[in-house]
């Protein structure tokens, strides 16, 4: 009598055991594919920023929330190098820290034209479900020169080796980023007209895992800035700006778009190396749910 429970109990047991190694397969795949997606976002952002800084002109230094950007002089045709360090934290579904540290030598070539090379090695410890180790080797060729005296180009384009450690199982991929940013200028009598449009594409193939075959993840980003800026006394720049960006992504059959519209006002003062800048984020105005966002940055350049 005693005997019918205990085969139950053994008949359900044996019918859950399957499940177990099927859900942490599950759980390894979900894991893999978001570090991958965090670790293209961040590598691809971080040649976008460091690249369009060392091309924006010859500071020898900046510091920031990003990191550190320090440059040797340039003058003339001389060659010169740069080096930047940059760290990203995660807090939320994805845990973690990203570091990328990046190396670059660029000539000037012919008039207003600027040819460089970089080298890339990005570090990342992330908890995405499952602790992933991420290093990633890049390169990447860009140049900036001048289509006219009011509009500038800039374009950059990477070739990386990310590889990924999940536990003992170790898996590569091949990535593949570029980035292309124009920028123009005008003067009026007392106000400054400015605009930018910037877009970048990257691509990645992963290796699969477990029943996850080779898949490909694929990004877009596109965004579009104008900013008018009153000339006043004593160097007070008060500005207004509108902005659009876009995006879209591809990631193994899925798809995804965003669209965001932007507004932001403020002021501006400079004197010799120092600034000070305020800022209103006012997204508010197109999307209810966005708060009014408040920023204020002092600056020294050395």
């Amino acid at each position: 009598m005693k005997t019918a429970p205990l085969m139950r109990r053994l008949a359900l047991l044996t019918c859950l055991l399957p499940a177990v190694p099927a859900l942490a397969a599950d759980q390894m795949r979900t894991a893999y594919r978001s570090s991958v997606s965090t670790t293209l976002s961040a590598s691809v952002g971080a040649f976008d920023s460091v690249l369009g800084h060392a091309l924006s002109g010859y500071d020898k230094v900046r510091l920031n929330s990003k990191g550190l950007f320090l440059a040797t002089p340039g003058p003339g045709s001389a060659p010169r190098m740069w080096w930047a360090f940059e760290a990203r934290e995660y807090h939320g579904s994805t845990f973690g820290r990203k570091f990328d540290m990046l190396l670059g030598i660029e000539k000037p070539v012919g008039t207003g034209t600027r040819l460089g090379f970089a080298t890339g090695y990005g570090v990342a410890d992330l908890d995405t479900g499952r602790d992933i180790r991420t290093q990633t080797l890049s390169f990447a060729p860009y140049v900036q020169t001048a289509l006219t005296d009011h509009i500038r180009l800039k374009a950059w384009a990477a070739l990386a080796r990310p590889g990924y450690r999940l536990g003992n199982s170790p898996r590569s991929a091949w990535r593949t980023a570029a980035g292309l940013n124009a920028n123009g200028s005008y003067e009026l009598r007392r106000m400054d007209l400015s605009g930018a449009a910037g877009l970048s594409l990257s691509q990645q193939t992963s290796s699969g895992i477990g029943d996850l075959s080779t898949w490909q993840v694929g990004k877009l980003s596109a965004s579009l800035r104008t900013r008018a800026t009153l000339r006043l006394e004593r160097n007070f720049r008060p500005y207004f700006e509108l902005g659009y960006s876009y995006g879209s992504w591809v990631d193994a059959g899925n798809s995804g778009e965003t669209h965001a519209p932007s507004l932001k006002t403020g002021l501006s003062w400079s004197h010799k190396k120092r600034s000070f800048t305020l800022s209103l984020i006012g997204t508010q105005v197109f999307d209810p749910v966005q708060p009014l966002v408040l920023n204020t940055r002092y600056s020294i350049r050395f």
